[in-house]
Protein backbone atom coordinates (compact mmCIF):
# COMPACT_ATOMS: atom_id res chain seq x y z
CA UNK A 1 0.00 0.00 0.00
CA UNK A 2 2.84 2.36 0.76
CA UNK A 3 4.27 1.76 -2.69
CA UNK A 4 0.94 2.52 -4.35
CA UNK A 5 0.54 5.67 -2.27
CA UNK A 6 3.98 6.93 -3.25
CA UNK A 7 3.29 6.24 -6.93
CA UNK A 8 0.06 8.26 -6.80
CA UNK A 9 1.75 10.99 -4.82
CA UNK A 10 4.29 11.39 -7.64
CA UNK A 11 1.66 11.88 -10.35
CA UNK A 12 2.41 14.67 -12.83
CA UNK A 13 0.42 17.82 -12.06
CA UNK A 14 -0.86 20.46 -14.45
CA UNK A 15 1.75 22.97 -13.37
CA UNK A 16 4.60 20.50 -13.47
CA UNK A 17 3.71 19.76 -17.07
CA UNK A 18 3.50 23.45 -17.97
CA UNK A 19 6.76 24.25 -16.16
CA UNK A 20 8.54 21.56 -18.12
CA UNK A 21 7.52 23.27 -21.37
CA UNK A 22 7.97 26.84 -20.10
CA UNK A 23 10.34 26.81 -17.08
CA UNK A 24 9.81 30.47 -16.13
CA UNK A 25 6.30 29.50 -14.90
CA UNK A 26 8.06 28.15 -11.81
CA UNK A 27 8.52 31.72 -10.60
CA UNK A 28 6.15 33.70 -12.84
CA UNK A 29 2.57 32.51 -13.23
CA UNK A 30 1.76 35.26 -15.73
CA UNK A 31 0.14 34.09 -18.94
CA UNK A 32 2.32 34.29 -22.09
CA UNK A 33 1.26 37.15 -24.33
CA UNK A 34 2.14 35.45 -27.64
CA UNK A 35 -0.77 33.21 -28.76
CA UNK A 36 1.28 30.28 -30.19
CA UNK A 37 2.99 29.87 -26.79
CA UNK A 38 -0.39 29.53 -25.11
CA UNK A 39 -1.51 27.13 -27.84
CA UNK A 40 1.55 24.94 -27.20
CA UNK A 41 0.87 24.78 -23.47
CA UNK A 42 -2.86 24.04 -23.77
CA UNK A 43 -2.74 21.67 -26.73
CA UNK A 44 0.03 19.64 -25.07
CA UNK A 45 -2.11 19.39 -21.92
CA UNK A 46 -5.03 18.08 -23.97
CA UNK A 47 -2.76 15.43 -25.50
CA UNK A 48 -1.07 14.48 -22.23
CA UNK A 49 -4.35 14.11 -20.39
CA UNK A 50 -6.34 12.61 -23.27
CA UNK A 51 -9.16 14.89 -22.16
CA UNK A 52 -10.20 16.39 -25.48
CA UNK A 53 -12.56 13.50 -26.22
CA UNK A 54 -14.37 14.08 -22.92
CA UNK A 55 -14.70 17.83 -23.34
CA UNK A 56 -15.87 17.61 -26.97
CA UNK A 57 -18.69 15.37 -25.81
CA UNK A 58 -19.80 18.32 -23.64
CA UNK A 59 -19.18 21.18 -26.08
CA UNK A 60 -19.82 24.06 -26.32
CA UNK A 61 -19.85 25.41 -22.76
CA UNK A 62 -23.26 26.66 -21.56
CA UNK A 63 -22.40 30.31 -22.28
CA UNK A 64 -21.92 29.42 -25.96
CA UNK A 65 -24.82 26.98 -26.29
CA UNK A 66 -26.36 27.26 -29.74
CA UNK A 67 -29.88 26.57 -28.58
CA UNK A 68 -32.38 27.58 -31.25
CA UNK A 69 -30.42 30.56 -32.53
CA UNK A 70 -29.54 30.72 -36.23
CA UNK A 71 -25.95 31.81 -35.51
CA UNK A 72 -23.27 29.87 -33.71
CA UNK A 73 -22.23 31.90 -30.62
CA UNK A 74 -19.03 29.89 -30.11
CA UNK A 75 -17.96 30.39 -33.71
CA UNK A 76 -18.40 34.15 -33.49
CA UNK A 77 -17.00 34.55 -29.98
CA UNK A 78 -13.82 32.54 -30.62
CA UNK A 79 -13.11 34.54 -33.78
CA UNK A 80 -13.71 37.84 -31.97
CA UNK A 81 -11.49 36.88 -29.04
CA UNK A 82 -8.76 35.82 -31.46
CA UNK A 83 -8.86 39.12 -33.36
CA UNK A 84 -8.86 41.19 -30.19
CA UNK A 85 -5.86 39.23 -28.86
CA UNK A 86 -3.96 39.94 -32.06
CA UNK A 87 -4.74 43.66 -31.86
CA UNK A 88 -3.79 43.75 -28.18
CA UNK A 89 -0.45 42.06 -28.86
CA UNK A 90 0.39 44.56 -31.63
CA UNK A 91 -0.43 47.42 -29.23
CA UNK A 92 1.71 45.89 -26.48
CA UNK A 93 -1.35 45.35 -24.30
CA UNK A 94 -2.43 42.30 -22.27
CA UNK A 95 -4.46 39.50 -23.89
CA UNK A 96 -8.28 39.72 -23.78
CA UNK A 97 -9.92 39.48 -20.38
CA UNK A 98 -11.60 36.20 -21.37
CA UNK A 99 -8.24 34.60 -22.14
CA UNK A 100 -6.76 35.76 -18.82
CA UNK A 101 -9.80 34.40 -16.96
CA UNK A 102 -9.31 30.99 -18.59
CA UNK A 103 -5.59 31.05 -17.75
CA UNK A 104 -6.41 31.76 -14.11
CA UNK A 105 -8.54 28.63 -14.10
CA UNK A 106 -5.38 26.67 -14.87
CA UNK A 107 -3.42 28.54 -12.22
CA UNK A 108 -6.05 27.69 -9.60
CA UNK A 109 -5.97 24.02 -10.67
CA UNK A 110 -2.18 23.86 -10.69
CA UNK A 111 -1.98 20.89 -8.28
CA UNK A 112 -4.55 18.81 -10.18
CA UNK A 113 -2.99 15.62 -11.59
CA UNK A 114 -2.85 15.65 -15.38
CA UNK A 115 -4.36 12.19 -15.61
CA UNK A 116 -7.40 13.42 -13.62
CA UNK A 117 -8.19 16.40 -15.87
CA UNK A 118 -10.81 14.40 -17.79
CA UNK A 119 -12.85 14.15 -14.59
CA UNK A 120 -13.05 17.93 -14.16
CA UNK A 121 -15.17 19.38 -16.94
CA UNK A 122 -14.60 23.02 -16.03
CA UNK A 123 -10.81 22.61 -16.34
CA UNK A 124 -11.20 20.70 -19.62
CA UNK A 125 -13.36 23.46 -21.06
CA UNK A 126 -10.94 26.17 -20.00
CA UNK A 127 -7.99 24.39 -21.66
CA UNK A 128 -9.83 23.75 -24.92
CA UNK A 129 -11.32 27.24 -25.12
CA UNK A 130 -7.95 28.91 -24.50
CA UNK A 131 -6.33 26.61 -27.07
CA UNK A 132 -8.98 27.53 -29.67
CA UNK A 133 -8.76 31.29 -29.06
CA UNK A 134 -4.97 31.18 -29.42
CA UNK A 135 -5.44 29.26 -32.67
CA UNK A 136 -7.91 31.88 -33.98
CA UNK A 137 -5.46 34.66 -33.12
CA UNK A 138 -2.84 32.97 -35.32
CA UNK A 139 -4.68 33.04 -38.65
CA UNK A 140 -2.31 33.61 -41.58
CA UNK A 141 0.89 32.62 -39.79
CA UNK A 142 3.41 31.09 -42.18
CA UNK A 143 1.93 32.55 -45.39
CA UNK A 144 3.94 34.79 -47.74
CA UNK A 145 4.14 38.32 -46.37
CA UNK A 146 1.82 40.50 -48.41
CA UNK A 147 -1.77 41.75 -48.47
CA UNK A 148 -2.22 42.81 -44.84
CA UNK A 149 -5.66 43.99 -43.81
CA UNK A 150 -4.54 46.09 -40.83
CA UNK A 151 -1.29 47.39 -39.28
CA UNK A 152 -1.73 44.96 -36.39
CA UNK A 153 -1.85 42.07 -38.89
CA UNK A 154 1.41 43.27 -40.41
CA UNK A 155 3.19 43.49 -37.04
CA UNK A 156 1.85 40.14 -35.89
CA UNK A 157 2.69 38.19 -39.04
CA UNK A 158 6.12 39.75 -39.47
CA UNK A 159 7.01 38.74 -35.92
CA UNK A 160 5.80 35.20 -36.65
CA UNK A 161 7.97 35.13 -39.79
CA UNK A 162 11.02 36.21 -37.78
CA UNK A 163 10.42 33.40 -35.30
CA UNK A 164 10.02 30.82 -38.06
CA UNK A 165 13.28 31.94 -39.67
CA UNK A 166 15.39 30.92 -36.68
CA UNK A 167 17.53 27.94 -37.57
CA UNK A 168 19.27 26.93 -34.35
CA UNK A 169 16.99 23.96 -33.79
CA UNK A 170 14.74 24.43 -36.80
CA UNK A 171 11.60 26.48 -37.23
CA UNK A 172 8.99 27.11 -34.56
CA UNK A 173 6.56 29.96 -34.18
CA UNK A 174 6.83 29.90 -30.39
CA UNK A 175 8.48 32.88 -28.70
CA UNK A 176 9.14 31.82 -25.09
CA UNK A 177 9.12 28.04 -25.57
CA UNK A 178 12.31 26.39 -26.75
CA UNK A 179 11.98 24.02 -29.72
CA UNK A 180 13.69 21.24 -27.77
CA UNK A 181 10.66 21.13 -25.45
CA UNK A 182 7.82 21.48 -27.95
CA UNK A 183 7.36 23.04 -31.35
CA UNK A 184 4.49 24.85 -33.07
CA UNK A 185 4.32 25.28 -36.85
CA UNK A 186 1.76 26.78 -39.22
CA UNK A 187 -0.94 24.42 -40.47
CA UNK A 188 -2.61 23.98 -43.86
CA UNK A 189 -5.16 21.19 -43.37
CA UNK A 190 -7.41 20.04 -40.53
CA UNK A 191 -8.43 16.36 -40.71
CA UNK A 192 -12.14 15.98 -41.42
CA UNK A 193 -12.38 12.41 -40.15
CA UNK A 194 -11.14 10.69 -37.01
CA UNK A 195 -10.27 12.52 -33.81
CA UNK A 196 -6.75 13.47 -32.73
CA UNK A 197 -5.18 16.66 -31.42
CA UNK A 198 -4.79 17.66 -35.09
CA UNK A 199 -8.58 17.88 -35.27
CA UNK A 200 -8.68 20.76 -32.78
CA UNK A 201 -6.81 23.49 -34.64
CA UNK A 202 -7.03 25.26 -37.99
CA UNK A 203 -3.97 27.52 -38.12
CA UNK A 204 -1.40 25.99 -35.73
CA UNK A 205 0.19 22.54 -35.58
CA UNK A 206 1.51 21.01 -32.36
CA UNK A 207 4.74 19.11 -33.07
CA UNK A 208 6.49 16.99 -30.47
CA UNK A 209 10.31 17.29 -30.47
CA UNK A 210 12.03 14.58 -32.50
CA UNK A 211 15.18 13.92 -34.48
CA UNK A 212 13.64 15.63 -37.54
CA UNK A 213 14.48 19.34 -37.74
CA UNK A 214 11.88 21.30 -39.76
CA UNK A 215 12.66 24.45 -41.70
CA UNK A 216 9.88 26.79 -42.85
CA UNK A 217 10.48 28.98 -45.93
CA UNK A 218 8.26 31.94 -46.84
CA UNK A 219 8.90 32.87 -50.45
CA UNK A 220 9.90 36.49 -51.09
CA UNK A 221 8.24 36.24 -54.53
CA UNK A 222 5.10 34.15 -53.90
CA UNK A 223 2.93 32.77 -56.65
CA UNK A 224 -0.31 34.62 -57.39
CA UNK A 225 -3.57 33.53 -58.93
CA UNK A 226 -5.47 30.27 -58.63
CA UNK A 227 -3.37 28.03 -60.87
CA UNK A 228 0.20 26.70 -60.93
CA UNK A 229 2.14 25.24 -63.86
CA UNK A 230 4.80 22.64 -62.98
CA UNK A 231 7.35 21.60 -65.58
CA UNK A 232 8.37 17.99 -64.92
CA UNK A 233 11.63 16.96 -66.60
CA UNK A 234 12.13 13.17 -66.15
CA UNK A 235 15.93 13.41 -66.44
CA UNK A 236 18.01 11.45 -67.19
CA UNK A 237 16.41 9.96 -70.27
CA UNK A 238 18.80 6.99 -70.14
CA UNK A 239 20.10 5.00 -67.15
CA UNK A 240 22.48 2.04 -67.55
CA UNK A 241 23.13 -0.89 -65.21
CA UNK A 242 26.83 0.04 -65.06
CA UNK A 243 25.88 3.18 -63.10
CA UNK A 244 25.12 0.92 -60.11
CA UNK A 245 28.25 -0.42 -58.44
CA UNK A 246 29.27 -2.24 -55.29
CA UNK A 247 31.17 0.15 -53.06
CA UNK A 248 34.50 -0.55 -51.48
CA UNK A 249 32.90 0.44 -48.20
CA UNK A 250 33.24 -1.89 -45.28
CA UNK A 251 32.03 1.02 -43.22
CA UNK A 252 32.52 1.03 -39.46
CA UNK A 253 28.82 1.81 -39.09
CA UNK A 254 27.84 -1.59 -40.56
CA UNK A 255 30.86 -3.82 -39.90
CA UNK A 256 28.77 -5.99 -37.59
CA UNK A 257 26.36 -6.96 -40.39
CA UNK A 258 26.52 -10.49 -41.84
CA UNK A 259 28.02 -11.27 -45.24
CA UNK A 260 24.63 -11.23 -46.96
CA UNK A 261 24.59 -7.44 -46.67
CA UNK A 262 26.52 -5.04 -48.87
CA UNK A 263 26.65 -1.43 -50.04
CA UNK A 264 26.05 -0.04 -53.50
CA UNK A 265 26.40 3.41 -55.00
CA UNK A 266 25.01 5.17 -58.07
CA UNK A 267 26.94 7.55 -60.30
CA UNK A 268 25.51 10.03 -62.77
CA UNK A 269 26.59 9.71 -66.39
CA UNK A 270 26.78 12.45 -68.99
CA UNK A 271 23.98 11.39 -71.35
CA UNK A 272 23.18 14.86 -72.67
CA UNK A 273 22.99 18.53 -71.81
CA UNK A 274 20.54 18.84 -68.95
CA UNK A 275 20.82 22.65 -68.87
CA UNK A 276 19.91 22.98 -72.53
CA UNK A 277 17.12 20.41 -72.17
CA UNK A 278 15.52 22.20 -69.23
CA UNK A 279 15.90 25.59 -70.92
CA UNK A 280 14.23 24.47 -74.10
CA UNK A 281 11.47 22.53 -72.39
CA UNK A 282 10.87 25.67 -70.31
CA UNK A 283 10.57 27.73 -73.51
CA UNK A 284 8.20 25.20 -75.03
CA UNK A 285 6.08 25.20 -71.88
CA UNK A 286 5.83 29.00 -71.85
CA UNK A 287 4.72 28.88 -75.49
CA UNK A 288 1.98 26.41 -74.64
CA UNK A 289 0.65 27.49 -71.22
CA UNK A 290 1.95 31.06 -70.86
CA UNK A 291 4.20 30.62 -67.85
CA UNK A 292 6.07 28.09 -65.73
CA UNK A 293 5.89 28.44 -61.94
CA UNK A 294 8.07 25.52 -60.89
CA UNK A 295 10.46 22.94 -62.32
CA UNK A 296 10.76 19.39 -60.92
CA UNK A 297 13.52 16.84 -61.60
CA UNK A 298 13.60 13.33 -60.05
CA UNK A 299 15.89 11.72 -57.50
CA UNK A 300 19.63 11.87 -58.34
CA UNK A 301 18.87 13.55 -61.65
CA UNK A 302 21.98 15.76 -61.62
CA UNK A 303 25.28 16.41 -59.88
CA UNK A 304 25.66 19.17 -57.26
CA UNK A 305 27.40 21.35 -59.85
CA UNK A 306 24.57 20.88 -62.35
CA UNK A 307 22.03 21.67 -59.66
CA UNK A 308 23.76 24.99 -58.95
CA UNK A 309 23.63 25.94 -62.63
CA UNK A 310 20.00 24.85 -62.93
CA UNK A 311 19.09 26.88 -59.85
CA UNK A 312 20.50 30.05 -61.40
CA UNK A 313 18.79 29.35 -64.72
CA UNK A 314 15.36 28.59 -63.26
CA UNK A 315 15.21 31.27 -60.56
CA UNK A 316 16.07 34.00 -63.05
CA UNK A 317 12.91 33.06 -64.90
CA UNK A 318 10.78 33.56 -61.79
CA UNK A 319 10.14 29.88 -61.13
CA UNK A 320 11.08 27.62 -58.23
CA UNK A 321 13.14 24.45 -58.52
CA UNK A 322 12.70 21.07 -56.82
CA UNK A 323 15.60 18.92 -57.97
CA UNK A 324 17.17 15.63 -56.91
CA UNK A 325 20.96 15.72 -56.91
CA UNK A 326 23.83 13.71 -55.55
CA UNK A 327 27.14 11.95 -56.08
CA UNK A 328 28.62 8.47 -55.72
CA UNK A 329 30.45 7.31 -52.61
CA UNK A 330 34.23 7.56 -52.49
CA UNK A 331 36.19 4.69 -51.01
CA UNK A 332 35.49 3.12 -47.65
CA UNK A 333 34.50 6.10 -45.54
CA UNK A 334 33.06 8.84 -47.73
CA UNK A 335 29.34 8.36 -48.23
CA UNK A 336 27.51 9.13 -51.41
CA UNK A 337 25.13 12.10 -51.51
CA UNK A 338 21.39 11.87 -52.19
CA UNK A 339 19.49 15.11 -51.57
CA UNK A 340 16.67 17.24 -52.87
CA UNK A 341 17.31 20.91 -53.52
CA UNK A 342 14.50 23.41 -52.93
CA UNK A 343 15.16 26.81 -54.45
CA UNK A 344 12.72 29.73 -54.35
CA UNK A 345 12.66 33.47 -55.05
CA UNK A 346 14.22 35.88 -57.51
CA UNK A 347 17.95 36.65 -57.14
CA UNK A 348 19.28 38.24 -54.99
CA UNK A 349 16.36 37.38 -52.67
CA UNK A 350 16.44 33.65 -53.34
CA UNK A 351 16.31 30.98 -50.64
CA UNK A 352 18.14 27.76 -51.41
CA UNK A 353 17.99 24.75 -49.11
CA UNK A 354 18.70 21.07 -49.44
CA UNK A 355 17.20 18.11 -47.66
CA UNK A 356 19.02 14.79 -47.38
CA UNK A 357 17.30 11.48 -47.90
CA UNK A 358 16.15 9.98 -44.60
CA UNK A 359 16.27 6.28 -45.49
CA UNK A 360 18.64 4.15 -47.52
CA UNK A 361 17.34 2.32 -50.56
CA UNK A 362 17.61 -1.43 -50.02
CA UNK A 363 17.92 -3.37 -53.27
CA UNK A 364 16.67 -6.94 -52.87
CA UNK A 365 16.72 -9.76 -55.40
CA UNK A 366 13.39 -8.84 -56.99
CA UNK A 367 14.57 -5.31 -57.71
CA UNK A 368 17.93 -6.51 -58.99
CA UNK A 369 16.06 -8.67 -61.52
CA UNK A 370 13.62 -5.83 -62.26
CA UNK A 371 16.42 -3.39 -63.11
CA UNK A 372 18.70 -6.05 -64.69
CA UNK A 373 21.57 -5.44 -62.28
CA UNK A 374 22.53 -9.08 -61.70
CA UNK A 375 25.93 -8.81 -63.40
CA UNK A 376 26.93 -6.03 -60.99
CA UNK A 377 25.16 -6.81 -57.71
CA UNK A 378 24.79 -10.42 -56.56
CA UNK A 379 21.03 -11.08 -56.28
CA UNK A 380 21.34 -13.23 -53.16
CA UNK A 381 22.65 -10.32 -51.08
CA UNK A 382 20.78 -7.37 -49.55
CA UNK A 383 22.28 -4.19 -50.96
CA UNK A 384 22.04 -0.89 -49.07
CA UNK A 385 22.54 2.52 -50.62
CA UNK A 386 25.80 3.95 -49.27
CA UNK A 387 24.58 7.33 -48.03
CA UNK A 388 24.62 8.98 -44.62
CA UNK A 389 21.39 9.17 -42.63
CA UNK A 390 22.87 11.12 -39.73
CA UNK A 391 21.07 14.42 -40.39
CA UNK A 392 17.31 14.58 -40.83
CA UNK A 393 15.89 17.90 -41.92
CA UNK A 394 12.53 18.61 -43.50
CA UNK A 395 11.61 21.71 -45.50
CA UNK A 396 8.19 23.33 -45.76
CA UNK A 397 7.98 26.03 -48.45
CA UNK A 398 5.16 28.56 -48.43
CA UNK A 399 5.02 29.54 -52.10
CA UNK A 400 1.45 30.83 -52.34
CA UNK A 401 -0.99 32.50 -49.97
CA UNK A 402 -2.90 29.23 -49.81
CA UNK A 403 -0.25 26.61 -50.56
CA UNK A 404 2.69 25.03 -48.79
CA UNK A 405 4.72 22.36 -50.56
CA UNK A 406 7.31 19.89 -49.38
CA UNK A 407 9.43 17.16 -50.96
CA UNK A 408 10.16 13.53 -50.15
CA UNK A 409 12.89 11.33 -51.63
CA UNK A 410 11.73 7.85 -52.65
CA UNK A 411 11.94 5.68 -49.49
CA UNK A 412 10.92 8.70 -47.41
CA UNK A 413 7.45 8.37 -48.97
CA UNK A 414 7.26 4.65 -48.24
CA UNK A 415 8.72 4.84 -44.71
CA UNK A 416 6.67 7.45 -42.83
CA UNK A 417 8.81 7.37 -39.66
CA UNK A 418 10.28 9.62 -38.42
CA UNK A 419 8.92 12.46 -40.58
CA UNK A 420 5.32 11.21 -40.81
CA UNK A 421 3.98 12.83 -37.63
CA UNK A 422 5.46 16.19 -38.62
CA UNK A 423 4.04 15.98 -42.13
CA UNK A 424 0.57 15.01 -40.92
CA UNK A 425 0.57 17.75 -38.28
CA UNK A 426 1.22 20.52 -40.83
CA UNK A 427 -0.74 18.98 -43.69
CA UNK A 428 1.10 20.63 -46.64
CA UNK A 429 -1.11 21.19 -49.67
CA UNK A 430 1.37 19.65 -52.13
CA UNK A 431 3.86 16.83 -51.56
CA UNK A 432 6.36 16.20 -54.37
CA UNK A 433 7.96 12.75 -54.17
CA UNK A 434 11.08 12.43 -56.34
CA UNK A 435 11.99 8.84 -57.10
CA UNK A 436 14.46 6.44 -58.75
CA UNK A 437 11.80 3.94 -59.66
CA UNK A 438 10.02 2.13 -62.43
CA UNK A 439 6.86 3.35 -64.19
CA UNK A 440 4.51 5.23 -61.90
CA UNK A 441 1.56 2.92 -62.24
CA UNK A 442 -1.37 3.63 -59.96
CA UNK A 443 -1.35 0.09 -58.53
CA UNK A 444 2.29 0.28 -57.43
CA UNK A 445 3.68 1.35 -54.05
CA UNK A 446 3.85 5.12 -54.66
CA UNK A 447 0.13 5.19 -55.41
CA UNK A 448 -0.69 3.39 -52.16
CA UNK A 449 1.32 5.77 -49.99
CA UNK A 450 0.07 8.83 -51.88
CA UNK A 451 -3.50 7.72 -51.16
CA UNK A 452 -2.70 7.56 -47.45
CA UNK A 453 -1.52 11.19 -47.42
CA UNK A 454 -4.47 12.28 -49.54
CA UNK A 455 -6.90 10.68 -47.10
CA UNK A 456 -5.26 12.25 -44.04
CA UNK A 457 -4.36 15.06 -43.77
CA UNK A 458 -5.54 15.90 -47.31
CA UNK A 459 -2.32 16.45 -49.27
CA UNK A 460 -2.14 16.42 -53.05
CA UNK A 461 0.79 14.15 -53.99
CA UNK A 462 2.90 14.11 -57.16
CA UNK A 463 5.46 11.31 -57.61
CA UNK A 464 8.05 11.65 -60.39
CA UNK A 465 10.69 9.24 -61.69
CA UNK A 466 13.21 9.54 -64.51
CA UNK A 467 12.48 8.20 -67.97
CA UNK A 468 15.82 6.37 -67.78
CA UNK A 469 14.87 4.41 -64.64
CA UNK A 470 11.40 3.71 -66.01
CA UNK A 471 12.93 2.28 -69.21
CA UNK A 472 15.47 0.26 -67.20
CA UNK A 473 12.65 -1.44 -65.30
CA UNK A 474 11.54 -4.77 -66.78
CA UNK A 475 8.76 -6.65 -64.99
CA UNK A 476 8.89 -10.43 -65.26
CA UNK A 477 5.53 -10.44 -67.02
CA UNK A 478 3.25 -7.94 -68.66
CA UNK A 479 3.93 -4.70 -70.54
CA UNK A 480 6.49 -2.25 -69.17
CA UNK A 481 4.44 0.94 -69.80
CA UNK A 482 7.79 2.66 -69.45
CA UNK A 483 6.68 6.17 -70.45
CA UNK A 484 4.51 6.66 -67.34
CA UNK A 485 6.90 8.88 -65.40
CA UNK A 486 4.54 10.49 -62.89
CA UNK A 487 1.52 9.84 -60.73
CA UNK A 488 -0.93 12.37 -59.31
CA UNK A 489 -3.27 11.85 -56.36
CA UNK A 490 -5.38 14.37 -54.49
CA UNK A 491 -8.13 14.17 -51.92
CA UNK A 492 -10.94 15.60 -54.01
CA UNK A 493 -10.88 14.21 -57.56
CA UNK A 494 -11.12 10.46 -57.27
CA UNK A 495 -8.42 7.90 -57.99
CA UNK A 496 -4.78 8.37 -58.98
CA UNK A 497 -3.90 9.75 -62.43
CA UNK A 498 -0.94 8.36 -64.35
CA UNK A 499 1.25 10.96 -66.10
CA UNK A 500 2.54 9.54 -69.39
CA UNK A 501 4.96 11.04 -71.90
CA UNK A 502 3.69 10.82 -75.45
CA UNK A 503 6.04 9.02 -77.83
CA UNK A 504 8.94 11.21 -78.90
CA UNK A 505 8.33 13.75 -76.11
CA UNK A 506 10.64 14.52 -73.22
CA UNK A 507 8.85 16.63 -70.61
CA UNK A 508 5.42 17.48 -69.34
CA UNK A 509 3.71 20.52 -67.84
CA UNK A 510 1.10 19.85 -65.17
CA UNK A 511 -1.46 22.58 -64.66
CA UNK A 512 -2.78 22.63 -61.11
CA UNK A 513 -5.87 24.57 -60.08
CA UNK A 514 -6.78 25.54 -56.54
CA UNK A 515 -10.00 24.15 -55.18
CA UNK A 516 -11.11 25.72 -51.90
CA UNK A 517 -13.04 23.64 -49.39
CA UNK A 518 -14.39 24.62 -46.00
CA UNK A 519 -12.78 22.68 -43.17
CA UNK A 520 -13.95 22.56 -39.56
CA UNK A 521 -12.16 21.95 -36.30
CA UNK A 522 -13.67 19.38 -33.97
CA UNK A 523 -14.86 22.14 -31.61
CA UNK A 524 -16.99 23.67 -34.39
CA UNK A 525 -14.84 26.49 -35.79
CA UNK A 526 -14.63 27.10 -39.53
CA UNK A 527 -11.73 28.17 -41.76
CA UNK A 528 -14.28 30.05 -43.90
CA UNK A 529 -13.57 27.94 -46.96
CA UNK A 530 -9.85 28.71 -47.21
CA UNK A 531 -8.41 25.17 -47.24
CA UNK A 532 -6.72 24.83 -50.65
CA UNK A 533 -6.55 21.55 -52.57
CA UNK A 534 -4.39 21.62 -55.71
CA UNK A 535 -6.26 19.71 -58.43
CA UNK A 536 -4.75 18.43 -61.69
CA UNK A 537 -6.49 20.39 -64.47
CA UNK A 538 -4.24 19.92 -67.51
CA UNK A 539 -1.38 17.85 -68.93
CA UNK A 540 0.82 19.14 -71.77
CA UNK A 541 3.56 16.96 -73.29
CA UNK A 542 6.67 18.73 -74.62
CA UNK A 543 9.59 17.84 -76.87
CA UNK A 544 13.24 18.85 -76.71
CA UNK A 545 14.78 17.59 -79.94
CA UNK A 546 18.48 17.96 -80.81
CA UNK A 547 18.92 18.90 -84.48
CA UNK A 548 22.72 19.20 -84.48
CA UNK A 549 25.57 18.80 -81.96
CA UNK A 550 25.34 21.46 -79.26
CA UNK A 551 22.01 22.79 -80.48
CA UNK A 552 18.52 21.99 -79.21
CA UNK A 553 15.27 22.71 -80.97
CA UNK A 554 11.98 22.72 -79.06
CA UNK A 555 8.55 21.59 -80.02
CA UNK A 556 5.39 21.19 -78.02
CA UNK A 557 2.29 19.10 -78.11
CA UNK A 558 -0.74 20.04 -76.11
CA UNK A 559 -2.94 17.38 -74.60
CA UNK A 560 -5.48 17.17 -71.80
CA UNK A 561 -6.17 14.00 -69.91
CA UNK A 562 -9.52 13.95 -68.23
CA UNK A 563 -9.50 12.78 -64.68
Amino acid sequence: MTSNYLAEDCALTIWQHLEHILPRLNSQEKMPVWPPDVFALCASLLVKSGSYGKVLANWPPPEYDVGHEAKNPWLEASADFGKSWRVAWAANQPPPTRAILLWNTLVNARHEPVHAISGNLSICRAILELCAIADEASEGIGSPLYGYETPSDELFLYHAAELLDRDLLGSSVCEEIHASRIRVLPKMHTPQSGLTIRSLSIYLALCQPSEVIPRWIQSASPLRGESINLLVVPWPFEVYPAQFRETEALSPEMRNMPDEFGFFTYSQRNTGDVLATVKNLFDAAVEQVGRVDGVVLPELAVTPQERNKLRSQVLKRNAFLVCGFGSKSQGRKRHGMNEVGLDFGIPPLEVSLSQAKHHRWKLDSSQIYQYRLGSLLYPEKQWWEHISVEERRFVFASVHAAMVLTALICEDLARPDPVGDLLRAVGPNLVIAILMDGPQLKERWAGRFATTLADDPGCSVLSVTSLGMSKLSRPREGATRQRIVGLWKDARSGGPVEIALDDGHDGVVLSLSMRYIEEWSADGRSDNGNAAYPILSGVHCLKAQATSPGRVKTAAKKGFRKR
